[in-house]
């Protein structure tokens, strides 16, 4: 986890350097935070039991640039800690912790924002908590896969004055296992995730 912040914070004061020295490139620096309401999608996902959501955090950076005439359309990467995952009522509750690289395409029309894109992230870490006191959490990562890759589309409104709030649906088309795992209901099994955003976007270079 401490790599994880470092390398977040060494990324955060590159890419402010970067948009302080861009001459013309309307590229503008941000923050942003959030909840995200986690959960499991696809043919199998019931297979230990009754899926719920997994309410959880997601925070990180975010670079917007400004393409063509008037600004209309903008490519937005972000760099987040996000954390996924599902629960099982009265059985248990599992969070994946991500870190995950979202790189998006957005038509911005005069602060309203619609944006979709790719996204690809790594599961560094995995915890299940059980509600039966007497057995164990678990911790390892076993036949997940740790490369995942999905898909992102959303709404928000941006301020000129920094402030900006989203809504977003998220996807995984990467197995939530891997091929090799041998599930009892099979192994159509995907992340899906809303997510609720509040930001701030310095001003940039025009």
């Amino acid at each position: 986890m401490k790599q994880i912040l470092l390398s977040l914070a060494l990324l955060t004061g590159a890419t402010a350097v970067q948009a302080q020295s861009t001459n013309g490139s309307g590229t503008r620096f941000g923050l942003k935070v959030g909840v995200v309401a986690a959960s499991l999608a696809g043919d199998d996902k019931d297979f230990q039991g009754d899926v719920q959501n997994r309410f959880g955090f997601q925070a990180g950076i975010t670079t917007t640039t400004s393409l063509g005439v008037g600004g209309l359309f903008e490519l937005h990467p972000e760099l987040l800690y996000s954390q996924r995952g599902y629960q099982i009522e009265d059985v248990s509750k599992t969070t994946f912790h991500n870190l995950d690289v979202p790189l998006l395409a957005r038509l911005n029309a005069a602060g309203f924002v619609v944006e979709v894109g790719p996204q690809v992230g790594y599961l560094f870490a995995r915890k299940t908590k059980f509600d039966d006191s007497a057995m164990g959490d678990i911790t390892n990562r076993g036949q997940l896969n740790k490369l995942q890759f999905g898909y992102i589309v959303g709404v928000g409104y941006q301020l000129e004055s920094g402030p900006n709030v989203g809504v977003r649906y998220n996807r995984s088309i990467t197995k939530l296992y891997d091929g090799d795992a041998a599930l009892p209901g099979g192994n159509k099994i995907y992340n899906s995730v809303f997510q609720f955003q509040l930001g701030f976007a310095f001003p940039g270079n025009k």
